[in-house]
């Protein structure tokens, strides 16, 4: 990558812990590549404007193939994704040492997931690491009390395609934390659209879950819950001023798994807010998400489309603040 567009000076002078003038944070996940590119105020680098968002359904943890490995389709697409992210980067002048990401589930459990990594390195320029299960819950989670610090404590849960991540967190650490080996991509491979299939799949991915009755506000992360919203409102085009923050009631959730389960597969992907690529895979996920609101006896989820790659950054410049 290149040094890109010029960035304008900064009056004062970068403090440990401050981001960059211009900083990125990716997230490789199971269904989609995200990338997030930010800008720090001109008078205050602590504080961040999202500059650019990128969204690219890949699909790389679907269908491994028998030997455990990814899928080639999946590969070539993120590989593209990647790609792209660079030549972005490049163009906004990005330096590559502002770059944080990291790679979840797909590339953790398949048994090509490191030499892919490795491959993006040389062929496109972009170092992503592998997190584990606990690690992509305890970055989730700090990016929530980050997002939403006067709501705490915080009972945070990504829903994913590969896995599920559930914490609570509260003031400055996270009480507890897990993830689980079920997600959304998992789950409607064996259950399909419909929620009387899927309820034995939902049940047995939160069996694990501790069933604590702590008083916490539910926050719900990632793809799954915001489109999930998106559907509910009909939000088309994307617009994050009405995603992020809102507080979606249970029954709106109901209600979307209803009507999407008495669609065909073709009507889904003609459903205003709907990714076309997420229409085989977003009634197993809201099952999820009902699952969870059951087990936890609540009646509404927060809403946040800063996962794992906004902890990330939190991660690297602890003093940053996202506006």
């Amino acid at each position: 990558m290149g040094t890109g567009a010029p960035v304008a000076p900064f009056a004062a002078i970068r403090r440990r812990g401050e981001p960059p003038p211009r900083a990125a944070a990716i997230d490789l996940g199971t269904n989609t590549a995200l990338m997030t590119v930010l800008e720090a105020d001109a008078l205050d680098r602590r504080r961040l404007r999202v500059l650019e968002e990128l969204h690219v359904v890949t699909g790389l943890g679907r269908d491994r193939g028998p030997d455990g490995g990814l899928n080639p389709v999946g590969r070539t697409r993120a590989m593209g994704a990647l790609r792209h992210f660079a030549t972005r980067l490049d163009a906004l002048g990005v330096r590559p040492d502002s770059v944080v990401g990291a790679a979840t589930a797909a590339v953790r459990e398949a048994r090509d997931g490191s030499a892919f990594l490795r491959e993006v390195g040389q062929r496109v320029g972009i170092d992503l690491e592998t997190v584990t299960g606990e690690q992509e819950a305890e970055l989730v989670a700090l990016a929530q009390e980050r997002s939403f610090g006067d709501r705490l404590p915080l009972r945070v849960l990504d829903i994913g395609g590969g896995s599920t991540e559930v914490a609570l967190r509260r003031k400055g650490r996270t009480e507890w934390k897990m993830s689980l080996p079920t997600g959304g991509v998992m789950l409607a491979a064996g259950g399909g659209w419909h929620p009387t299939p899927l309820g034995g799949g939902v049940a047995e991915a939160l069996e694990a879950l501790p069933a604590d009755r702590e008083r916490a506000t539910l926050v719900g992360v990632a793809g799954t819950v915001t489109t999930g919203l998106q559907v509910a409102r009909a939000v088309d085009p994307w617009d994050p001023a009405l995603v992020h923050g809102q507080v979606m009631a249970r029954t709106e959730v109901e209600g979307v798994i209803d009507r999407l389960a008495a669609m065909s597969p073709q009507e889904r992907r003609d459903v205003p807010g709907l990714h076309p690529e997420r229409a085989e895979l977003i009634v197993a996920g809201l099952c999820l998400l009902t699952g969870v609101m059951e087990r936890f006896e609540v009646d509404e989820v927060l809403v946040s489309d800063r996962g794992v790659r906004f902890g990330l950054l939190f991660e690297r410049w602890p003093l940053t603040a996202v506006l």
